[in-house]
């Protein structure tokens, strides 16, 4: 397992360029980026090269989820739009290289059913699986917690297998973050052991809070022991609000115990 940092929400204190140098410094082994538009893809290559890390991850545009809206991917009027999406991050794709690329699903869309929304949001994800199969790339989607993001449509991981069943494609998988799961009052290692052969990406915050690890009440470095034993060789991504000149000697304690 390697581990990663995601940029988006770390060392917030910094400009996102001086971001990718910080995790660098840290000995993260990789970057994620929730959304790395801003950027041109030469930039970001610059950038890359000059830290020496990979980008792990990216999320296709969600239109205005961020804002508080529905998304793109589970709207029923909106599919060409999601497919416009996947189109603006093709050089992302191609030419930064993440070996992950997640899909928001969205919130219900007030005045269709929740099942056409999952519908059509199984529709879009199997689109974007054969777009994407010649492509040295995992597609992902995400469960939300619904407190937090309320109307999510995917809030658990039995509502990403309902989604997967429509799929059935081999570049599709499941990106579990530990405090989304958490929030929902799941239990971590039995979703863990149920789900290895679906776990393509893992993100990590303690709960509750979404700190850094050892804030909250998570045994992490016991699931990532036990990711370790069932084989897992996907990356850990740190996903949590922090500044630069936080205290970060947790992420020398991951490596010691997990990261081997």
């Amino acid at each position: 397992m390697k581990l990663a940092a995601n940029i988006s929400l770390m060392f917030n204190d910094l400009p996102l360029q001086a971001r990718v140098k910080k995790a660098a410094e840290l000995g993260f082994q990789g970057i994620e980026v929730q959304f790395p538009y801003e950027l041109t893809v030469k930039e970001w290559q610059a950038l890359l090269a000059k830290a020496n890390l990979p980008l792990v991850l990216i999320n296709l545009p969600a239109g205005n989820f961020m804002q508080g809206g529905d998304g793109l991917a589970c709207h029923p009027l909106r599919q060409a739009e999601f497919q416009h999406a996947l189109q603006k991050s093709l050089p992302y794709i191609e030419k930064l290289k993440p070996s992950i690329v997640n899909v928001l699903a969205g919130r219900q869309v007030a005045g269709f059913s929740r099942q056409a929304c999952l519908d059509q949001l199984a529709a879009n994800l199997s689109w974007a699986c054969k777009t994407l199969a010649d492509f040295p790339v995992t597609l992902t989607c995400e469960p939300i917690n619904n407190l937090d993001q309320p109307n999510y449509l995917v809030p658990r991981t039995t509502d990403w297998q309902a989604v997967a069943q429509q799929i059935q494609q081999p570049n599709f998988g499941l990106q579990l973050d530990f405090y989304h799961a958490a929030t929902m009052g799941d239990s971590l290692e039995e979703l863990i052991s149920q789900q290895i052969n679906n776990l393509a990406h893992i993100q990590f915050a303690d709960f509750p809070g979404r700190g850094h690890p050892a804030t909250g009440q998570l045994q992490l470095n016991a699931l990532f022991k036990q990711l370790n034993q069932l084989g897992y060789k996907g990356w850990l991504a740190a996903e949590f609000v922090s500044q630069s000149t936080d205290n970060h000697d947790w992420i020398s304690h991951i490596y010691a115990i997990s990261c081997k």
